[in-house]
């Protein structure tokens, strides 16, 4: 099973990340896998929330649910996404020295049946998603801190 991590430093202070990143239909701005994402309720973020997401793998499109199952205030997310061929466990943890936010984000990504045995050989493709991600992530990050600091 591929294991993504990476760590992103950012000025946006803990609880802008937080709430940016706890609210998932927010996915498509970082995550370049992502096409679309939308929340199935209007609630603010809250364990049990569901989202549905259209990914991106290859030129092919997968629909995805995620659901938020732990919320942890300005600490820790975890959702778990299903679809037909994968399944994801996305865990994102948040500290703070004062001056700056820190981000821990790791997805757990299993393929489903005879997929799994191509695990493998597909893993300088995680490797890419990662990268990617973390880009996506530092990128929208540095975005909302330039915005914040200019108001």
């Amino acid at each position: 099973m591929p294991v993504i991590k990476r760590t992103i430093t950012t000025t946006l202070p803990l609880k802008d990340s937080f709430e940016y990143l706890a609210d998932f239909s927010n996915a498509a701005e970082w995550d370049p896998g992502t096409v679309t994402s939308k929340a199935r309720d209007d609630q603010a973020p809250h364990v049990g929330q569901e989202y549905d997401l259209e990914v991106a793998w290859g030129d092919r499109r997968l629909d995805m649910v995620y659901t938020i199952t732990k919320l942890d205030d300005n600490d820790l997310l975890e959702l778990v996404g299903d679809g037909s061929t994968t399944h994801a466990v996305d865990t994102m943890t948040f500290t703070t020295d004062g001056e700056t936010t820190t981000v821990t984000y790791q997805a757990d990504i299993r393929l489903k049946g005879i997929l799994r045995i191509a695990e493998p050989f597909l893993k300088s493709k995680f490797t890419s998603l990662g990268d990617e991600a973390e880009y996506g992530l530092s990128t929208a990050l540095a975005k909302r801190a330039a915005r914040r600091s200019d108001t």
